[in-house]
């Protein structure tokens, strides 16, 4: 169903608040929820009422644990919040040491769409990268196996050019977990051979899938990079893992990268623009168009800024809807 942009913010602020969240707490969260929505990404709104926006009265306080030349630890707090900070705070650190590397760990709640994030050190001119370590919540398993023993591991990237940023922002899982979640609400089967039951069998039932587990993405491929996530979001910041250190909760890894580190900013930013330009001219296949990591949930956002609409699935508008009580 159509909905006006002006009444999901309305919607979204109005969850968020009822969660106890206020000031800019409150914002953040509804800014990235609304990020996620308007680019047609599943880390949106289906958040509010499906426990991925807990209360506020469940988190605990954001604080700083440690802090060095370069880097930073974080404890506490909505994720989405704390790694906004965690975001400012190790650019901040590439300012002054031309590297930032800020962690977080002890969120229980989901971190939302991290592009949000490494968008936001990159149109402050920095290189950045945000991957996260779901903690003990185990939904993944690895390859050569049904039993889940790693998170949807979600890591992104993000360089500025000249005219923007080249946002990247993907799950090692063959599918987020909210997509899973939503695919569910909507009533739609997932893709064959991605995900098992709780008995270790191939299923396409998100119902079953979500009491069971998902494979990673590509395989044996996939499953090298989860790890790799897991690795900076988990033992790096001294957060969980599956099976240990639950109450250590989830842990993000941020990185923010001075770009005009080694060549300086001019050059850096020239040599990046002539790289895009590059790649967008090559020649498409018939009927495609090459696209930039990014470029096309911006194109929706957009038009959905523009046309002060979007598509939002009945049932996800109705829970929402039904949450917030109007």
């Amino acid at each position: 169903m159509k909905v006006k942009v002006t009444d999901l913010r309305e919607k979204v602020i109005a969850g968020v608040e009822k969660l106890g969240y206020t000031g800019n707490d409150a914002a953040t969260i509804a800014e990235v929820l609304l990020y996620a929505q308007l680019r047609g990404n599943n880390q949106g709104i289906t958040k509010i009422a499906t426990g991925g926006v807990p209360k506020a009265s469940d988190i605990e306080e954001l604080r700083v644990t440690i802090e060095n030349k370069c880097g930073a630890l974080l404890s506490g707090g909505h994720s989405m919040v704390a790694t906004a900070k965690a975001a400012d705070m190790a650019v901040d650190l590439a300012n002054m040491h031309g590297v930032g590397i800020v962690c977080s760990n002890h969120t229980f709640t989901s971190s939302g769409a991290i592009g949000y994030f490494s968008r936001r050190i990159a149109q402050k001119g920095y290189i950045g990268f945000v991957c996260v370590g779901n903690g003990s919540f185990a939904f993944v398993a690895p390859s050569g196996s049904a039993e889940p023993k790693l998170g949807t591991n979600p890591f992104s990237y993000a360089f500025p050019y000249t005219g923007g940023e080249v946002v990247f922002d993907n799950a090692t899982a063959a599918m987020a977990f909210f997509g899973i979640v939503e695919a569910k609400l909507k009533g739609e089967a997932l893709p064959a051979g991605i995900g098992f039951d709780k008995d270790g069998k191939p299923s396409t039932d998100a119902a079953e899938v979500l009491d069971g587990s998902i494979s990673t993405f590509a395989a044996h491929k996939g499953f090298g990079l989860s790890l790799f996530v897991q690795m900076l979001g988990s033992a790096f910041s001294l957060a969980g893992i599956s099976g240990s250190h639950k109450e250590d909760g989830s842990g993000t890894f941020v990185l923010a990268i001075d770009a005009g580190l080694l060549a300086g900013k001019d050059e850096f930013m020239k040599r990046s623009t002539e790289l895009v330009d590059h790649i967008k001219s090559a020649k498409p296949l018939d009927g495609r168009q090459v696209v930039l990591p990014g470029e096309h949930g911006d194109a929706l956002a957009k038009q959905a800024e523009e046309t002060g609409e979007i598509e939002v699935a009945d049932a996800i508008w109705h829970e929402l809807c039904s949450f917030v009580g109007n």
